[in-house]
């Protein structure tokens, strides 16, 4: 029995030190990716959803299969500091305080210095490092960047449910000091982290401030896509450039209302992915679908319907941008494509699958059970409309 396992006595579950050192483990830590520590948890361990759920208490096996698979996610400084001890995951790895349970050593991965993890003492450098780099932008190195890059990347978690302008002001913030830091830097591995941190923040706000507008300013969001997608193509990332493309398709699909345009960026963007991830083939595919039945061409609308949903049956848990790859993503899109062609009844019957598939109270839930009573309209059925 290890250190931390002495520690820990009495707790339910503890999951091993080679799992909490991996990479992977570490990675969803510092990002607070909970639907991947839950699923490294479930796949290495061998636990149940029933003994994740018991171990971290006041949760039950079906939420946390909700979590695994994108459903739900998780909330709340108490939730989180639950997993944390549930699983014997040390606080720092989650920025949180030293848990009750954590002694004075933890030597994970061959972790040394103390007996912090690696990803502690990295957590805890790095937020050492940033207001020094930011009064000496000569020292600029690679904790400064990522520890940037993990505030934008909060940033983004919180968008899912905090209103778009209060977050613009420290986006903003971001982007300057990246702006600034591309003037201050040579080395290549500096400069490269700098790209991927642009991409995340230019694409970030290109969301937040079309949101901010009531989606009627079109030109600001354009300009921030196309900084993420130049940012992306100096990384050679066709994922994140496929991403800030297809962005800049919802503004003219959705904006601007005009579907031409709409589909030739969506277009692109399938054409930038389509060897580097599944999930954004698929999505930029659906959205040319879309486009296709906004323009009443349901030959090539079926075509891109049945070309999405191969992308999609071909998704691996190594895709870059599974975590985008989320229940009744391909319903939604299809019962609107329906709608589009006016084919109501098989909107109806696509849509009212899908929204059993999506959590109640989402934006995804709401969008589908707005298009189902539309077709329910369309189709004079005025009770199921009610």
């Amino acid at each position: 029995m290890d250190e931390r396992e002495t520690q820990r006595a009495g707790y339910a579950l503890t999951i091993p030190d080679a799992l909490l050192g991996s990479e992977a483990m570490q990675r969803a830590c510092a990002t607070r990716n909970f639907r991947e520590i839950f699923r490294l948890v479930n796949r290495r361990t061998g636990s149940s959803h029933a003994d994740i759920a018991a171990a971290i208490g006041k949760m039950t096996s079906s939420r946390v299969s909700d979590i695994i698979r994108g459903v739900r996610g998780v909330r709340g400084q108490q939730v989180i500091e639950r997993i944390a001890d549930g699983f014997g995951i040390p606080g720092e790895m989650l920025g949180l305080p030293k848990r009750p349970w954590e002694g004075s050593s933890h030597d994970i991965g061959g972790a040394t210095n103390g007996g912090t993890t690696v990803e502690a003492v990295t957590v805890s450098q790095a937020k050492a490092r940033t207001p020094y780099v930011r009064e000496n932008p000569g020292t600029l190195d690679l904790l400064a960047v990522a520890e940037l890059r993990q505030q934008v990347q909060t940033l983004e978690t919180r968008y899912a449910t905090e209103p778009s302008t209060a977050l613009i002001a420290e986006v903003g913030q971001h982007l300057g000091q990246l702006a600034y830091w591309h003037t201050q830097t040579t080395t290549y591995a500096v400069r490269r982290d700098l790209y991927a941190a642009q991409t995340e923040a230019s694409t970030l706000m290109g969301q937040l401030v079309w949101d901010a507008s009531g989606r009627t300013d079109h030109d600001t969001p354009r300009t921030y896509f196309a900084q993420a997608a130049e940012a992306a193509r100096e990384l050679r990332d066709p994922v994140a450039e496929g991403l800030a493309s297809l962005r800049t398709s919802f503004v003219a699909l959705y904006g601007e209302k005009n579907p031409r345009t709409g589909l030739e960026i969506a277009q692109r963007s399938a054409d930038t992915v389509k060897d580097a991830s599944h999930v954004l083939a698929g999505l930029a595919v659906l959205h040319t679908a879309e486009a296709y039945a906004m323009l009443q061409q349901r030959r090539d609308c079926e075509k891109s319907l049945r070309n999405a949903e191969w992308h999609f049956s071909q998704v691996s848990t190594n895709d870059a941008a599974v975590s985008m790859f989320t229940p009744g993503l391909f319903g939604r899109l299809a019962g609107s494509c329906f709608l589009f062609l006016n084919e109501t009844t098989r909107a109806q019957k696509v849509l009212e699958d899908t929204a059993k598939e999506l959590r109640e109270g989402s934006k995804s839930h709401a969008i589908a059970l707005g298009n189902l009573t539309l077709a329910y309209i369309r189709q004079r059925k005025v009770e199921e409309a009610a």
